[in-house]
C-alpha cells in the first residue's frame, strides 16, 4: 500500500483540468441603453464552441432562418483573406453568467472576469450567419487536415514525392494558427425577458440600413466587374450622370444610370446579355480589356443614338429622355450592350465579328424606332419576331417606355436585334 500511494504521490496533475463546467474570458462591463453589456474577445475556433451553432433548418426562436450558403461564404471569406474584417457578434444572457470585477475605469467603464457556463445560455440576437460560418469553417480545416494526413501516409508508404501535400498541411497549419490566435468580437447583453429578446432582433434589423448594390460596387474592389466602374463613370456619356447612391432611376432622378446599372452594362458587354462573371471567367478577364469593350459600347451608342449624343453633350436630360425615347430604358441598354457583345466579342471568326463603329451605323438604323412610348404601330409590335403568339410574355407591351425586364425577354429581345444587325431591320 505504501508503494501505491508513493507512486500516487509521484503523479503530476497539474495539467489535469478534470470536466469544466464554464468559460472565464475577460471582459469589460458597461452600460448601453438600459442594459448591462459585456465586451469580450473570441478566438475564431472557439466561437461556435462558446455560442449555439444555428441550424438552418430550425430557426432559432426569435430570430430569422439562417441561409447555409451565405455562412458558408464567410466561412469562406475569413479563410481567404487575411485582412478580413466583421463587426462584433450580439449575443443575449439570461442572467446565468457572473462577472467579477477587478478594475473600474473613468466613464463608467469595469475590467474583470466573465465566467460563462456551458449549456447554451448564450442566445445570438445578430451574427448568426458568421457563427455558422465559422463553425464551417473550423470543421472543414479540420477534415481536409485529415484527408491530407491519409494522403501523405499513403503517399509516404509507396514512396512517392509528398512536396505537395507537405505545402498543403503547412497551409491548413497556417489557417489553423490563425483560427486560434485572430478574434472576433462578441458583446453580451444582460436580459433575462425573452420577449425583450426578440425586440433587440428587431431593433438591430430595424435600424440596420443595409448597403446597396450601389455602394457594393463603389468600395468591393476585390471583383474585377466593381474595379471597372471609376473609368466607365467617366464616359462623355455617364460623367455626372451617375447616381452612386440609388439602385433605382427613375421619374426625375437627373442621372442616367445607378452605379449597379453600369456594372451590369458592362458584364453584358463582356461576357453577354445572361452571361456570368465566375471566378475562372475573372481570370481569364483583365481590367483593362474589360474597360476598353465597354467604353467602345458607350461610344457606338452616342454615335448611333441622337437622344444619347445629346445627353452627352448636355443638351438633354435624362429624365426628358425617359419620357420620348426606349435608350432612357436600362432594361433596353442592357439589351445593346448584349447585342454589341455578340457582333463584336463572341465569334472569333473575322468574318463574323464586327467593329464597334459597324454597331455604331448599325444603332443609327435602329434610332428612327426608339421613340417613346411605344406606338401601336411600332416595329417593337408588329414586327414578325414579336408574333403574340409565339408563347410568353411579350417583350414590349402598348404605351410601354422600355421592353419586359424579364430573363427570358432581355434574351429574346437580344436575339432578334442581332439578328436584325445581320438581316435588317423590319419596315
Amino acid at each position: 500500500m505504501s508503494s501505491l500511494t508513493a507512486s500516487l504521490n509521484a503523479l503530476n496533475t497539474s495539467t489535469v483540468t478534470g470536466v469544466r463546467r464554464s468559460d472565464s474570458f475577460v471582459a469589460v462591463r458597461l452600460k448601453q441603453g438600459a442594459r448591462t453589456v459585456y465586451a469580450v474577445q473570441l478566438p475564431l475556433e472557439d466561437v461556435s464552441r462558446v455560442l449555439p451553432v444555428p441550424d438552418p433548418q430550425h430557426p432559432t426562436p426569435g430570430n430569422r432562418k439562417v441561409d447555409a450558403k451565405h455562412a458558408t461564404d464567410f466561412g469562406k471569406y475569413v479563410r481567404r483573406h487575411p485582412e478580413w474584417v466583421a463587426p462584433p457578434l450580439l449575443v443575449r444572457d439570461n442572467g446565468k453568467c457572473t462577472f467579477t470585477k477587478q478594475l473600474e475605469l473613468p466613464g463608467g467603464i469595469e475590467v474583470g472576469i466573465l465566467e460563462v457556463p456551458h449549456g447554451a445560455v448564450l442566445k445570438i440576437v445578430d451574427g448568426q450567419h458568421r457563427v455558422l460560418g465559422l463553425h464551417d469553417a473550423t470543421a472543414a480545416i479540420s477534415r481536409e487536415e485529415d484527408e491530407l494526413l491519409e494522403q501523405l501516409a499513403r503517399a509516404k508508404g509507396r514512396g512517392a514525392d509528398t512536396s505537395e501535400l507537405d505545402e498543403k498541411l503547412a497551409e491548413l497549419a497556417a489557417d489553423k494558427e490563425r483560427f486560434a490566435t485572430e478574434h472576433l468580437g462578441v458583446y453580451v447583453y444582460e436580459e433575462g425577458s425573452p420577449d425583450a429578446y426578440e425586440q433587440m432582433f428587431f431593433d438591430v434589423a430595424d435600424n440596420a440600413l443595409g448597403i446597396r448594390q450601389a455602394v457594393k460596387v463603389r468600395f468591393d474592389n476585390r471583383k474585377l466587374i466593381n474595379r471597372t466602374f471609376d473609368p466607365v463613370a467617366k464616359h462623355k456619356l455617364l460623367q455626372g450622370r451617375v447616381d452612386v447612391e440609388q439602385d433605382r432611376i427613375t421619374g426625375g432622378n437627373q442621372n442616367l444610370l445607378g452605379a449597379k446599372h453600369v456594372i451590369e452594362i458592362v458584364r453584358s458587354v463582356n461576357v453577354g446579355v445572361m452571361g456570368r462573371i465566375t471566378k475562372k471567367r475573372e481570370a481569364e478577364l483583365d481590367d483593362e480589356s474589360t474597360v476598353e469593350n465597354a467604353m467602345a459600347f458607350l461610344d457606338s451608342l452616342v454615335d448611333g443614338f441622337p437622344d444619347l449624343a445629346a445627353v452627352a453633350d448636355g443638351t438633354l436630360t435624362p429624365p426628358t429622355l425617359r419620357t420620348r425615347s426606349l435608350t432612357g430604358s436600362l432594361t433596353m441598354l442592357r439589351v445593346l450592350a448584349g447585342v454589341f457583345h455578340n457582333l463584336v466579342l463572341a465569334s472569333d471568326d473575322e468574318d463574323e465579328t464586327w467593329t464597334p463603329e459597324q454597331v455604331a451605323e448599325f444603332f443609327g438604323q435602329l434610332a428612327p424606332h426608339m421613340e417613346a412610348p411605344v406606338a401601336p404601330t411600332s416595329v417593337w409590335l408588329t414586327a414578325q419576331d414579336f408574333d403574340p403568339n409565339r408563347g410568353g410574355v411579350p417583350d414590349f407591351t402598348r404605351g410601354a417606355y422600355g421592353p419586359q425586364a424579364r430573363s427570358q425577354n432581355i434574351k429574346h429581345l437580344t436575339e432578334v436585334i442581332t439578328d436584325w444587325a445581320w438581316n435588317g431591320v423590319p419596315a
